[in-house]
């Protein structure tokens, strides 16, 4: 098992000097299971996603939100490689007040239409489904829109060699994304497949872990309850949306365990409290595995186990050819997971017991705001030894492998993540996407005419001094280099993912090979609140 080394987990971001783009890793745990155990020939694992508002208390407040069935995190979902997997969302939540964008005021890139719905599962490999029909090849075709009071069922059929692991499903209707995500719609996607089977593996317990942030103000009519209830197309000052809402509070696994309280928009002051994580109990020498999602609507997590032996197997649903060890020695050796990303691990408890803490370190994005520390799981090793192994090598994803060589790039894309005061946008901030913000209806030339079965080069720069998460949906990516301040890293062998983190004023480099599907998608930041501003573009796969 090769040693993984702090650069190669460790690539800029916040938790360090920033000498180039921290790659997305993450994890979710599911609060509910449904459905029945992948990998069985012939089983149609089929699911129902009610969108409702449920009342959930944390510290004593009582908090009136959107959910999936009730749930936070929702249900988790299973599904297999080469086998259907549907999903039926129901909205139920109450009609959309009428509200009218008056000119100049932007009606698609300023939030709105807060209880219309649709589905993303992000980072599984299936048809492009955010636009209406599924896999259209229309550029001018709209999101689908699922309004409250109606149904839309999704049939998906995953490729024979998807690779198992860690995703996670989500709302993706541009303008309510943010406000629905931060309510707690979210669950975890377990695709199951060769990597359980690895005796290590099999023996190990599973324990996904979602991480969430939830947004809410003091209702306007009852100060006792909160929620997150905005005015579409009205300025913050008369109830529209703001992208910082008074209070944030993290969940892990639907615990509560950081609330941060907040003072103003754009780089505010917030007081911040923390709370007893979940916990679980370990043998000395036992090893489970942790699959971890950070579901936040834009936090970052450099993550630390002090006093484990830490294995890295996967990053955005794909695991890596051998089990990559994580030196845990020094807090600063962390494993970085920004918001959309998971990470899954194989960790082993120390001979000695005690009382040990999985948590993501204080961090500073320069341009946006500090973060403070946040425990997400307790761990106490206690009771009779047990000796567990970590495997040799893990199966080869063939989806994803071999890598992307020189000679297979036959094109080159580039996209520029920026910002701009704006009198079109309410809250004063346009985001953009090479200077333009986001048109449903259009695909920019420059993303059209991505060929299956054909390799391209991407180049991703921000021009902003706060970072970005960048997703591309349908197919991973291989991140190849990143800079900043004049500062290159080059990855060998290339990491794959399907979120990686452009550092303020960086560059990344990324391949992309197209596979399997065709049709309209997009691309765009994952922080929630620039995404429905804006940050956002539409591609044609062909």
């Amino acid at each position: 098992m090769r040693n993984l080394t702090r650069r190669d987990v460790l690539i800029g971001g916040g938790a360090a000097a920033a000498t180039a783009a921290v790659l997305s890793t993450e994890g979710c745990n599911g609060s509910g299971v449904a459905g029945a155990n992948p990998g069985i020939p012939g089983v149609l694992d089929s699911y129902t996603l009610t969108t409702v508002y449920s009342d959930h208390t944390f510290n004593g407040t009582t908090m009136h939100l959107r959910t999936y069935n009730g749930q936070i995190p929702g249900p988790t979902l299973y599904a297999a490689p080469g086998q259907p997997f549907n999903v039926t969302v129901v909205n139920n939540f109450p009609p959309d007040p009428a509200a009218v964008a008056v000119p100049p005021i932007d009606p698609m890139n300023n939030p709105h239409k807060f209880n219309t719905t649709n589905l993303h599962v992000h980072g599984v490999q299936v048809v492009p489904h955010i636009f209406e029909p599924v896999g259209t090849t229309d550029p001018a075709a709209m999101m689908v829109a699922i309004a409250p009071g109606t149904s839309k069922t999704y049939n998906f059929t995953l490729p024979a060699d998807h690779p198992p692991g860690l995703y996670w499903y989500h709302p993706h209707h541009h303008g309510s994304t943010d406000v629905e995500v931060s309510g707690g719609m979210a669950g975890l996607i377990i695709v199951g497949g060769n990597i359980d089977q690895v005796p290590e593996i099999a023996a190990a317990r599973d324990i996904p872990i979602a991480i969430q942030s939830i947004s809410v103000n003091a209702d306007a009519a009852n100060p006792a309850i909160q929620d997150l209830e905005y005015l579409a197309y009205q300025p913050p000052s008369a109830g529209g949306y703001k992208p910082r809402s008074k209070y944030e509070y993290f969940l892990s696994n639907g615990t509560l365990i950081n609330l941060m309280t907040f003072t103003g928009q754009g780089v505010p002051t917030f007081t911040s409290t923390a709370f007893t994580p979940p916990s679980i109990t370990m043998s000395p020498g036992e090893v489970v595995r942790l699959r971890i999602l950070n579901g936040t609507n834009e936090n970052n997590l450099p993550l630390v186990l002090p006093g484990f032996e830490v294995y890295m197997i996967g990053r955005d649903g794909v695991n890596f050819p051998v089990p990559l060890l994580l030196d845990q020695s020094n807090p600063a050796n962390n494993f970085f997971l920004t918001n959309a990303g998971r990470a899954e691990l194989l960790v082993r408890a120390p001979a000695t017991a005690g009382t040990y803490t999985l948590s993501g370190l204080a961090i500073n994005d320069p341009g946006a705001h500090p973060w403070p520390k946040f425990d997400l799981l307790k761990i106490t090793v206690a009771g009779a030894p047990v000796a567990m192994k970590i495997p040799a090598t893990l199966p080869t994803p063939s989806r994803e492998y071999p890598l992307i060589t020189p000679g297979e790039i036959v094109g080159n894309r580039t996209v520029v993540f920026d910002s701009a005061p704006s009198t079109t946008i309410l809250p004063g901030t346009v985001m953009l996407v090479n200077g333009a913000p986001y048109d449903e209806m259009t695909v920019p030339p420059q993303y059209n005419g991505m060929a299956t079965g054909t390799s391209e080069q991407w180049t991703i720069s921000n021009n902003m001094p706060e970072g970005h998460p960048f997703h591309l949906h349908t197919n991973s990516f291989e991140v190849i280099s990143s800079s900043v301040g004049g500062v290159v890293t080059t990855f060998n062998p290339p990491q794959i993912a399907d979120t990686v983190w452009i550092p303020g004023n960086g560059t990344v480099v990324v391949r992309v090979r197209y596979k399997t599907w065709k049709g309209k998608d997009v691309f765009h930041c994952h922080k929630l609140t620039h995404e429905d501003q804006g940050m956002m573009a539409n591609t044609m796969l062909t």
